[in-house]
């Protein structure tokens, strides 16, 4: 029997921490470099994290894990969740398990105290983050970095707009770069 369960912070089972870790592995290899060779963990265990899970008889079917930040914005600071690290194992694609893992950490956001959340994806993943009510701001710029030292990312953001405040910045998040120091 399938079960969906939201873990918050280090209580996400071992077995399924594994799985999720060695599937970054196969599937982000560049993740695992200098001081993250020997990742452990989805996220720095010192950031806070939730962990969003499909499973059937400890076999982890699908997963998506969202971490809370506090990142400046033209000026203004915002409560800011990154969604990251979605995927379904490939025996279990095409049976819904990625829209369900995601809608269930959208839900998430949308009660929780963030002015805005974020997540980095290749374009043609637009329509599927789409359906699940994720918007990429038109024009809108990432860098890694500092403005004052910064490569530019060219994956696709895609934001939700939570709070009143986050809603009043939907113009700057698309004017203005998004700064950050590593992409989710």
């Amino acid at each position: 029997m399938q079960e969906k369960h939201i873990y918050h912070r280090d209580e996400l089972p071992d077995a399924f921490r594994w799985q999720a870790v060695s599937f970054m592995r196969a599937a982000w290899p560049s993740i695992f470099t200098g001081p993250l060779r020997l990742l452990k963990h989805t996220y720095p265990s010192d950031i806070g994290t939730a962990h969003f899970t499909i499973s059937e008889e400890e076999v982890l079917l699908s997963y998506a894990s969202v971490m809370r930040l506090s990142l400046p914005h033209a000026g203004e600071e915002h409560v800011v969740y990154g969604l990251g690290n979605v995927f379904t194992s490939p025996p279990y694609r095409g049976e819904g398990h990625g829209r369900q893992v995601v809608e269930m950490a959208t839900r998430f956001l949308q009660d929780s105290d963030a002015d805005v959340a974020a997540l980095f994806c290749n374009p043609s993943l637009e329509r599927f983050y789409a359906g699940c009510g994720w918007e990429a701001p038109p024009g809108a710029i990432t860098r890694i970095g500092t403005p004052e030292r910064h490569s530019e990312y060219k994956e696709l953001r895609m934001m939700l707009f939570l709070s009143e405040k986050g809603r009043r910045a939907r113009a700057a998040f698309a004017r203005e770069p998004l700064y950050v120091a590593w992409p989710w």
